[in-house]
């Protein structure tokens, strides 16, 4: 007779953390600290935990949420500097934000979601990780546009799988300061934006070897563009 499988635990991924670390500190010239690591892991438990109720990502399995959704979000975190103030903006399950406030924990970083079950998510995984420099912003990221708390005061504004590219741009530019950026994260194979701007295009490999690219366009060249 045989029992069910035991689902995977998070204390049971010491190897997918190690691999994740060496990946990070290879792929994306970002060392990672055991603190964060241990942030890293509380906030995975918390999402597995909230998963099963808000279909918050596709993937069930542990090691794949570490492989994509989380390395996807520390090479970003790698675009970042520690300090610069971010809004990540549909943060939904938390990509790329939260990873980026363990990563960069100089940065003060907006989570900004208008669904109400996914922003007491946030809460919660902010609490669970105990990440001081997170602030979840429950609204709608047309308000933000004119609120004169958030608007233009962003150096980064991010996004992973939000809209395409013309949307997020459209979304972002009122949030991004002077001089400032957007940060893109997408598919290999995702159109450009139709719009004609200049943007620079960053190609890497997730540990699992899939291929993605980070897209960056400046301020100024937002600004030439409208």
């Amino acid at each position: 007779m045989t029992g069910r499988r035991r689902p995977t635990r998070v204390s049971d991924l010491s190897a997918e953390w190690r691999a994740l670390r060496e990946w990070a500190t290879r792929a994306a010239d970002l060392p990672l600290a055991d603190e964060q690591l241990d942030q890293l892991r509380a906030y995975l438990k918390t999402l597995l935990l909230w998963n099963r109720k808000l279909a918050l990502v596709s993937q069930s399995a542990p090691a794949q949420i570490i492989n994509k959704h989380i390395a996807d979000s520390l090479f970003a975190a790698s675009r970042c500097v520690d300090g610069e103030a971010v809004a990540d903006l549909g943060s939904g399950a938390g990509f790329p934000g939260l990873p980026i406030a363990i990563a960069r924990p100089a940065s003060r970083v907006t989570l900004i979601e208008s669904r109400g079950r996914k922003a007491s998510f946030l809460e919660e995984a902010r609490r669970a990780t105990a990440a001081r420099n997170v602030v979840v912003c429950h609204a709608r990221i047309e308000a933000l546009a004119i609120d004169a708390e958030h608007r233009a005061r962003y150096p980064v504004v991010t996004a992973r799988a939000l809209t395409d590219m013309d949307a997020f741009l459209t979304l972002a530019r009122p949030l991004i300061c002077l001089g400032g950026r957007a940060v893109a994260m997408r598919s290999v194979g995702e159109p450009d934006p139709e719009r004609a701007i200049d943007m620079d295009a960053i190609h890497y490999q997730l540990p699992d070897g899939t291929p993605r690219r980070l897209l960056v366009v400046s301020e100024a060249s937002l600004r030439a563009a409208d």
